[in-house]
C-alpha cells in the first residue's frame, strides 16, 4: 500500500479513432431500440406522461398552466425539442444522440486513463445489458441523466488529468449539471460528487484560482439554463407555480413515505455496485497513480449522495437504481483492466468480484424474474439474499481463470454474451408499449376513427399511454396527482377543465364510476362521476362518448 504516487507531465490524449465513433454509435443504437417510442408505441407510465407534456409544450401549451406534473421543466423541454424534430420518434432520436455522445465520451475518457480496449468495451456492454434488461423505459429522467452523466464524467476526468481548470470541459460539466438539476435535482449526485472532489483536490494543492473558477463554472451552467426558464415563467406570470411543482411540493410532506436509508441503498444492492466497491477501493489505493484517489473519492461521494437522494422519496422504484449504474461504469472498467493485465492475487480478487456480481445479478433474474412495479423491502431482502446463495458456488470455477488462455478469452466471451443480450433487448422493445389488451386497442381504434388531431380526450386512470397511442391532447392540465396531496382539490379542478374543454371521449373504468357515485365518496368525486354519467354514454367497455 506504500507506493509512491506517479505524476505524469501531461494528460494522455489519444486521438478519437473512427472505429470508436462507429462502435459506440452501433452500441447506442442497439440499446435505444428497446425504447417503444421508436416503434410509435408508448413507453412506461412516467415516460409517456413526459412525452405528452413535451408535445403539448411544442404545440403552444404553457408549462405549469396548461399541463402540470411534479418535475422540473427540463424533462419537458427535452421532449418538446424532440417532438418538434419528428413527433414522438423525434424524442427517441434526441435520446439516441445523447446516448451515443455519452458512450463516446466515456470511451475517450477511459482511453485517457489508459484502460484497455477490452475493459472499455466489456464495461460498457455489461452496464448497458443490465440497464436494458431491467431498467430501461426510455424517456425517463433517469435515462436522460445516465447519458448526460457519461458526458460529464469525461469532462471531470479531463479536468482531473489536466491538473488545472479549463473552460471547455468545465462548461460541458456545468451545462449537463444544469440540465439535470432543472429536471430533477435528486439526479445530480454524480455532479455533486465530482465538483466536491475536484474543488477539494485543487484546494489541497493550493490551486485557489482553479477551485474558484470551477465553482463559478457550475453556477454559470445553472444560470445559462435557468435564466431562460426564469424568463419564460416570469413572462407567463407562473414563477410561483414553477417553484411549487418543480421543488416545493417535495418538501411539504405531500410526497413519499419518509426518509429511509435502506430504501436509498436498494439500488446500490440491486445493481451489484456494492460488490464491486471493495476491489475498486483496494485497487485505487494500491496502484497510486495521480488520478486514482480523486476518482475513488468521487465514486464514493457519488454513492453517498445517491444513497441520500434515493432515501428521501421512501419509494422502491426500479428506475431509481439507474442513478447507481452511471457510478458503476468506471469501477467495472478498472477492475476488468486490472484482471486482464495481471493474474496475481489482486487480479484474481478483481475478477472474482466481477464474476460473483454477474452471477448474483443473473441469479436474481433467472430465479425471481423482474418486476417494474414498486417493491416492498421484504421482497428486496428475499430476492437479494436468496440470489446470493445461488451465486456463491460460481467462485469454485475461478482458479480456471488463472490459466492464460482462459483469462485472455474471458473478456471476449463475456462481451459476446452481453451483445447477444442487448440484441434480445432490442427485439423485446419492438413488442413493448402496445395497447394493454384487445379492449384497449378497441378504444384506441375508435378514438382515432371518430376524432381529429385537434379534438381532446380524457383518461380517468393512471394510463397516459392512451394519449400517445391516439396522438390526442388531454382535456385537463392535471395529468397525474395520485401520489401527491397538493393544497387543493385536484378532482374539482379536473372537472372544471372538462366542463370547459368538453372532450369527445373519456376513458374510465365502470367500477370506478359506480364507486365514485356512492354517498361515501368525497363530494368532488361524486360531482365528477355524475358529470360523466349525465353527459357521456358508454360506447365500448370503459370508453364514454359525449352525447
Amino acid at each position: 500500500m506504500n507506493h509512491t504516487i506517479r505524476f505524469s507531465s501531461s494528460r494522455n490524449n489519444p486521438p478519437l479513432r473512427p472505429l470508436a465513433v462507429l462502435l459506440t454509435g452501433l452500441i447506442a443504437c442497439l440499446f435505444c431500440l428497446r425504447n417503444p417510442l421508436f416503434y410509435d408505441m408508448a413507453p412506461g407510465f412516467d415516460a409517456s406522461l413526459f412525452a405528452v407534456m413535451g408535445k403539448m409544450w411544442s404545440e403552444g401549451g404553457v408549462l405549469y398552466r396548461d399541463m402540470i406534473d411534479i418535475k422540473g421543466p427540463m424533462i419537458f423541454a427535452l421532449d418538446a425539442l424532440g417532438y418538434r424534430l419528428d413527433g414522438f420518434r423525434g424524442i427517441w432520436l434526441l435520446e439516441l444522440v445523447l446516448c451515443w455522445l455519452g458512450l463516446l465520451a466515456s470511451w475517450q475518457a477511459f482511453n485517457q486513463l489508459g484502460l484497455s480496449f477490452q475493459a472499455r468495451l466489456g464495461a460498457m456492454l455489461a452496464v448497458l445489458a443490465l440497464y436494458g434488461t431491467r431498467y430501461y423505459y426510455g424517456n425517463m429522467t433517469e435515462d436522460w441523466t445516465f447519458h448526460l452523466a457519461l458526458i460529464a464524467q469525461w469532462a471531470f476526468l479531463t479536468l482531473l488529468l489536466d491538473k488545472e481548470f479549463r473552460w471547455w470541459p468545465a462548461l460541458v460539466a456545468g451545462l449537463t449539471f444544469a440540465i439535470v438539476a432543472w429536471m430533477r435535482a435528486n439526479n445530480g449526485a454524480l455532479w455533486g460528487a465530482w465538483y466536491l472532489t475536484l474543488f477539494l483536490f485543487w484546494c489541497l494543492r493550493e490551486q485557489w484560482r482553479d477551485a474558484l473558477l470551477l465553482l463559478i463554472s457550475s453556477l454559470l451552467g445553472l444560470a445559462l439554463v435557468g435564466g431562460p426558464l426564469h424568463g419564460y415563467f416570469q413572462h407567463h406570470q407562473l414563477l410561483a407555480e414553477f417553484k411549487y411543482y418543480a421543488f416545493d411540493i417535495f418538501f411539504e410532506g405531500s410526497y413519499g413515505n419518509g426518509f429511509s436509508v435502506y430504501v436509498g441503498a436498494v439500488g446500490l444492492l440491486r445493481t451489484g455496485l456494492i460488490m464491486l466497491l471493495p476491489a475498486f477501493v483496494l485497487l485505487m489505493m494500491s496502484r497510486r497513480q495521480e488520478w486514482h484517489l480523486p476518482a475513488l473519492f468521487a465514486t464514493l461521494f457519488g454513492v453517498l449522495f445517491t444513497l441520500i437522494a434515493n432515501s428521501v422519496s421512501g419509494h422502491v422504484f426500479d428506475h431509481y437504481d439507474v442513478l447507481y449504474l452511471q457510478l458503476g461504469l468506471l469501477p467495472l472498467a478498472c477492475l476488468l483492466d486490472r484482471s486482464e493485465r495481471q493474474s496475481d492475487l489482486m487480479g484474481l480478487f478483481c475478477i472474482s468480484l466481477v464474476v460473483l456480481t454477474a452471477s448474483w445479478l443473473l441469479a436474481q433474474q433467472l430465479v425471481f424474474g423482474w418486476s417494474n412495479k414498486e417493491w416492498s423491502l421484504d421482497r428486496v431482502s428475499e430476492v437479494l439474499g436468496t440470489s446470493l446463495l445461488w451465486a456463491l458456488p460460481v467462485l469454485i470455477l475461478l482458479p480456471l481463470w488463472r490459466a492464460w488462455d482462459v483469462r485472455s478469452a474471458t473478456p471476449w466471451l463475456a462481451s459476446l454474451a452481453m451483445l447477444a443480450l442487448m440484441i434480445n433487448n432490442a427485439w423485446e422493445g419492438s413488442q413493448k408499449g402496445r395497447p394493454f389488451n384487445v379492449a384497449a386497442q378497441v378504444r384506441v381504434d375508435r378514438i382515432l376513427a371518430e376524432t381529429t388531431p385537434r379534438d381532446k380526450i380524457w383518461v380517468d386512470a393512471i394510463q397516459p399511454q392512451y394519449y400517445l397511442w391516439t396522438d390526442r391532447q388531454p382535456a385537463s392540465a392535471y395529468l397525474f396527482f395520485s401520489n401527491v396531496n397538493p393544497p387543493y382539490d385536484v378532482r374539482e379542478r379536473v372537472l372544471q377543465d372538462l366542463q370547459r374543454q368538453q372532450p369527445k371521449f373519456i376513458i374510465a373504468k365502470p367500477e370506478k364510476l359506480a364507486e365514485g357515485l356512492k354517498p361515501a365518496s368525497p363530494p368532488s368525486t361524486q360531482a365528477f362521476y355524475r358529470y360523466l354519467q349525465d353527459n357521456y354514454s358508454e360506447v365500448d367497455p370503459g370508453l364514454y362518448r359525449r352525447h
